[in-house]
């Protein structure tokens, strides 16, 4: 199939080519993954979006991100982020994004047909509390941890005594496992491993979940995009957001909403609401844990040029000095209004931003970050750069990353060993059976759902990896820590 193939080709008077515009009603798309006939009429009392807000939040996978790192692994503090606080605040700020940009659409007229404000800032929210649920225990780093594991051992494990599982895997399907991401780890999610009432996962609406398909190509597109010079890749695909797996539920998606081949508009602000959250949140706990000073974010103003910024800041400091009855420190209570208010700026730029390039976005030939292109660009990147080095890199994070390396690590190459065999006509020894025994009911239903009109067994393996690989990234940090203990023996009473 093509890409192009739900977007028409128009001419354009120099000769060349441009697509056709996304239609807003068809972006934000009602149609459920699976579609089925409604059971119920709540029409009158919600929206098809609003329903998805329910399922969402009700959902296990979204409660467990109580219990994921955000910056800080294992961290007992109660002011520290965590995965869950994370998608509440960039949903927060991606509904205001929405809400700019749709009065900025409507005031400037730049559709001639009405749009839906309402369905479109939902959209936006229920996309925002999705957009990590596929990460791993560990952060970004457990990301890692999975990719270098099956990037080690595919080559090494043998399936028979000719073949290795590199062997028996197609390309995808390696790339898939060797490129392990949590995006495409979040579709996977939400529309076949929950499963409460139905083995269709939360039933979502296209326009939600094509929301959350931040990077629209496969692990092998990925992988090709990596062979170019770094200046000529694409920022579309700088990762990849389904697996093979789920190849025909991409499509579908995509198919729905008209793009095919592009990213979802309502995308690009999920992707700066993550960005600022983030940024601005992990330096508010970073200044909390005393890893930087006043002194050194005005360094930063000061580097990046952004002299109203720190004026700003400095203004903010005499304030707290000056209140007789503050009792708080007045250098913290200046830098955290001051994160506040820069970050309600920024937000109000990514929306200018937006509305600057909206016909680009519209065709679908938009391929930067709208904080990138923003009047504030170059104080968020100075930013980032800051919270990278002095957050991001201290060495309790850096052990405790390692840590969670060696857990994923041990975890893996136990629950693959067992799992190697699992469902087929070879016997599993005692030990195997016990491992099996403790994944989820819910991924061994989705395992042999999955697998049903298979008969080759090489062909069942790649299902039987990505059943130890849902297993482990369902995990919470905690559930991983105790579990490896547990199975190691650690701590065990005498």
């Amino acid at each position: 199939k093509q890409p192009t193939a739900n977007r028409a080709i128009m001419k354009r008077e120099d000769g060349g080519i441009y697509m056709s515009r996304y239609n807003w009603n068809r972006l934000i798309s009602e149609r459920r993954i699976p579609d089925r006939p409604k059971t119920a009429n709540l029409s009158s009392l919600r929206s098809e979006v609003e329903s998805d807000y329910y399922r969402i939040i009700n959902s296990a996978s979204f409660r467990r991100l109580q219990d994921k790192t955000q910056v800080f692994p294992l961290d007992r503090s109660d002011f520290v982020r965590t995965r869950l606080t994370h998608s509440l605040e960039v949903s927060a700020i991606a509904k205001f994004i929405g809400k700019q940009v749709c009065a900025q659409i409507i005031e400037q007229q730049l559709e001639e047909e009405a749009i839906n404000t309402h369905d479109i800032v939902e959209t936006l929210a229920c996309a925002s509390l999705l957009h990590d649920i596929g990460n791993p225990p560990f952060g970004h780093f457990g990301e890692s941890a999975i990719q270098n594991w099956f990037s080690t051992h595919l080559q090494t494990i043998a399936y028979d005594e000719t073949q290795t599982l590199y062997d028996v895997l197609s390309e995808q399907q390696r790339n898939d496992l060797c490129f392990y991401e949590g995006n495409a780890q979040s579709l996977r999610i939400v529309t076949r491993l929950h499963r409460l009432s139905a083995s269709e996962g939360m039933h979502l609406t296209s326009g939600v979940l094509d929301t959350i398909l931040k990077y629209p190509c496969s692990s092998s597109e990925k992988k090709q995009e990596l062979q170019k010079p770094k200046e000529e890749r694409s920022l579309l695909r700088k990762k990849h957001s389904y697996f093979y797996s789920e190849r025909d539920i991409y499509e579908t998606i995509k198919n729905n909403t008209g793009t095919s081949g592009g990213r979802n508009p309502l995308t690009f602000i999920l992707e700066a609401a993550d960005d600022l959250a983030y940024t601005f949140s992990d330096l508010e706990d970073g200044y909390n844990k005393g890893l930087y000073t006043y002194g050194d974010l005005c360094q930063q103003l000061t580097a990046c040029g952004d002299q109203a910024g720190l004026q700003r800041l400095e203004k903010l400091l005499a304030r707290c000095q000056a209140d007789p009855h503050a009792v708080n420190d007045p250098y913290r209570s200046a830098v955290f209004n001051w994160l506040t208010v820069k970050q309600l700026y920024c937000i109000s730029e990514a929306s200018k931003a937006f509305i600057a390039h909206y016909e680009a976005i519209m065709q679908g030939t938009f391929e930067q970050e709208l904080l990138a292109v923003c009047s504030e660009a170059a104080v968020i990147r100075q930013l980032k750069n800051f919270a990278f080095d002095r957050v991001y890199q201290t060495r309790s994070i850096i052990k405790l990353e390692l840590m969670g390396n060696e857990i994923i690590s041990f975890l893996l190459e136990r629950f693959v060993d067992a799992l190697l065999h699992f469902d087929s006509d070879r016997k599993q020894n005692e030990i195997q059976e016990k491992y099996c025994r403790l994944l989820s009911p819910n991924y061994i239903e989705c395992y042999h759902a999955s697998v049903k009109d298979l008969t080759d067994d090489r062909d069942k393996v790649y299902y039987r990896l990505l059943l130890a690989a849902d297993f482990i990234a369902g995990m919470t940090d905690t559930y991983a820590k105790t579990l490896y203990q547990e199975i190691k023996g650690i701590g065990a009473l005498r």
